[in-house]
């Protein structure tokens, strides 16, 4: 596919349309979230989802959550057979920019300990471990790494004047 043709279109979770709800569900239970939690998450005021298309095939997202000057990542996808080419950090700065352009300040995320990629993807962004919450995840059990970025008006570099 031609980098090109890629565009980031933000939504709150009640302005997706069901196609690319469909896909978030189907990706979100990658990610271990059924899809009654996933609904839920459409329906909550401060949810956001950042929505890495190609024309109209959605290839990665973030979901989060907005409020006030904090947010928090609740998921970063890329198709799979999309990773490793880049895309995720794309994203993830794109996103990264635009809050810090809306004025957040603080960004917040947990991740699988055993997640070596999401972990080197987010330590490359600039998130620092904040704590490790031994055993949270189940099924498989693991730790979890709790991670916060502060975001300045540094991120803003880049963004049209």
């Amino acid at each position: 596919m031609d980098s090109k043709h890629y565009q980031v279109v933000p939504f709150t979770g009640a302005q997706l349309p069901e196609a690319f709800r469909q896909v978030i569900i189907e990706g979100n239970q990658a990610l271990h979230w059924n899809e009654a939690q996933s609904r839920g998450d459409f329906q909550l005021d401060q949810a956001e989802y950042y929505l890495l298309l190609d024309h109209d095939q959605v290839l990665g997202y973030v979901g989060l959550h907005h409020v006030l000057d904090e947010a928090t990542l609740n998921l970063v996808y890329i198709q799979a057979d999309l990773r490793g080419q880049g895309l995720g950090r794309q994203l993830l700065d794109f996103v990264l920019n635009q809050l810090a352009h809306r004025g957040i300040r603080h960004v917040f995320l947990e991740v699988r300990q055993a997640n070596a990629a999401a972990l080197g993807l987010y330590q490359q962004a600039g998130f620092e471990t904040l704590i490790v919450r031994p055993r949270y995840y189940q099924d498989p059990v693991d730790d979890a790494v709790i991670m916060q970025k502060m975001l300045s008006l540094s991120e803003k570099e880049g963004e049209p004047s």
